[in-house]
């Protein structure tokens, strides 16, 4: 299960990003694109090392891979602009916004965003005429999250859909109780019957 940051801070946010790090299969994505980059670090000192194996930062990727973070997140306007090199045994993810841009992800991707699958919670008003099918996947060598209105009450509609994991961010930092959102979604995965696909990138670990 993927976890993304707000834009803005959130009360006790590194205490749930920490607490949620101590479950299995739980990375957490770094969305703050305005934290200049002296603040950046020190968001990041907060996580002990190991917690950083897990950290995907959206932003200051060569400061984040100097402070033992080793994944990196490239969004749709940064991958455009991608000129083909990432370091050794560093794993990528990135977003996209159908299943067509999915499905043409070279395979140096590891993972990818797929959405909006429902309406947005974090972002009022967005999604609800763009939503994607739950199926029309033929890239099978990158990971697909589904990303978009991910919630408790929604997980069910996926079950059998074309996804290997979700992303959870409105649901969760808007929820009165955090983990206990968190850990409701989590009870429900894998979204099919057959294991959770590992993550490519932890057989480089």
């Amino acid at each position: 299960m993927r976890i993304i940051t707000l834009d803005s801070f959130v009360y006790n946010e590194i205490y749930i990003l920490r607490r949620l790090l101590e479950w299995p299969d739980i990375y957490v994505h770094i969305r703050k694109p305005n934290l200049a980059e002296v603040d950046f670090v020190r968001y990041l000192s907060a996580f002990t090392l190991c917690e950083r194996r897990r950290l995907v930062p959206h932003q200051h990727h060569a400061v984040a891979r100097d402070h033992g973070v080793e994944r990196i997140h490239l969004s749709t306007r940064l991958r455009k602009g991608y000129n083909g090199f990432f370091p050794n045994n560093c794993y990528s993810s990135t977003s996209t916004h159908s299943w067509d841009e999915f499905n043409k992800l070279p395979p140096i991707f590891s993972a990818a965003f797929v959405g909006p699958v429902f309406p947005s919670i974090s972002k009022k008003g967005y999604g609800i005429s763009k939503q994607i099918p739950c199926s029309g996947r033929t890239n099978f060598a990158t990971l697909a999250i589904a990303l978009g209105g991910i919630q408790a009450s929604s997980i069910a509609d996926l079950r059998h859909a074309d996804f290997d994991d979700i992303a959870l961010c409105g649901a969760l930092w808007q929820a009165n109780a955090p983990l206990l959102e968190a850990k409701r979604c989590y009870a429900q995965l894998p979204l099919s019957n057959q294991p959770l696909r590992n993550d490519p990138y932890e057989k480089l670990q």
